[in-house]
């Protein structure tokens, strides 16, 4: 069991004369909630982050609240990321220097609790920060070969060191609410967020990719999906989620682009068609909004790459436009591809 998280706060008058982070309430905690997630990735085998804190801060960027491993809530065996024959290294208190978690466990809707309903003062924070040692230069105890404590293992089985610059991911802040509730999802995309450099030395780990979400504002689209599109070829599709063009000329463009100049929001492959299932897609932790979805039929060939640019052209091969995404309406929402798109 976790132990109760030793929260650091500032002074109530403190916090109000920097603007955020505290209340003028302190009877009235809100409860905080914080889950992390993974929208699935190719050409992994783990992705194993050591997680050593967290921390919120007010606009001014001053520490308002922290965690240490151990206030957070383990995973099983540090789910299965230590390897044989090395140890976690410790902290001068004896305490592990992190805990391990494998992205890859959490996809298609499941999640891993990091906090559950702990006490938070009510207020305005700026900033969440994960920190998450950089596996270039942060190793595992042992007396065999050096292991990056961040480490990707790829198809091929090679391990090679996770990249997370200045050892932590800086996302944005949210508002607790006294007496109330405060649940969000981390949810790493790796398929945006995880690159491999030209040097091929280590994988990185890019903050664009890594979103805070409030778990009430978020829906599953899911559907099936012909196997006569995409010229009967499924094998290398994937489903790509953009902000809806509404007449724009905008075009649809890779994971390169941004969502402002014609990238997706979210991207995943299809899964293939088994004796029993259609080929299908599920797009998880959708925000709320308008969108148009698109059938890529060479996702395969799409990676965000360390230049940032690419003369990757989705090749479309079904389209459901103007959708309207809202979890209070329906949840999970069922979008199928069933045809080409209009030519």
């Amino acid at each position: 069991m976790a132990q109760i998280p030793t929260v650091r706060l500032l002074i109530l008058s403190l916090l109000a004369a920097c603007g955020g982070g505290g209340s003028d309430e302190p009877g009235n905690p809100s409860q905080f909630s914080l889950s992390l997630s993974d929208a699935p990735v190719d050409n992994a085998q783990k992705v194993c982050i050591a997680i050593a804190g967290l921390r919120l801060n007010d606009d001014s960027g001053t520490e308002q609240a922290s965690w240490s491993v151990l206030d957070l809530l383990p995973t099983d065996n540090q789910d299965g990321c230590l390897p044989s024959g090395y140890t976690l290294p410790t902290s001068s208190n004896g305490a592990p220097r992190f805990l391990y978690l494998d992205l890859l466990h959490y996809q298609q809707g499941d999640s891993f609790a990091l906090l559950s309903n702990t006490p938070l003062a009510a207020g305005s924070y700026g900033q969440l920060r994960l920190q998450i040692e950089d596996g270039r230069s942060n190793t595992l105890d042992g007396a065999g070969r050096p292991h990056p404590s961040s480490y990707v293992v790829d198809a091929n089985g090679n391990t090679l060191p996770l990249e997370v610059p200045s050892s932590e991911l800086k996302l944005h802040g949210f508002t607790a609410p006294a007496n109330g509730v405060a649940r969000f999802q981390l949810e790493f995309n790796l398929r945006h967020a995880m690159v491999l450099p030209g040097h091929g030395n280590y994988y990185k780990l890019k903050p664009n990719g890594v979103s805070l979400l409030e778990v009430g504002t978020l829906a599953t689209l899911q559907g099936d999906i012909s196997q006569g599109l995409c010229a009967d070829d499924l094998t290398k599709a994937g489903v790509y989620l953009y902000p809806a063009r509404q007449g724009s000329a905008l075009a649809y463009l890779g994971l390169n682009a941004p969502s402002s100049d014609g990238g997706p929001v979210l991207t995943t492959r299809v899964q293939a068609a088994t004796d029993s299932t259609p080929a299908h897609y599920q797009l998880d932790y959708v925000t709320a909004g308008q969108y148009d979805l698109q059938l890529v039929c060479n996702a395969a060939e799409d990676a965000v790459l360390d230049s940032g640019s690419s003369d990757f052209i989705p090749l479309l091969g079904s389209s459901q436009l103007g959708i309207t995404v809202d979890p209070t309406l329906s949840n999970p929402q069922q979008l199928d591809f069933i045809a080409a798109p209009a030519p």
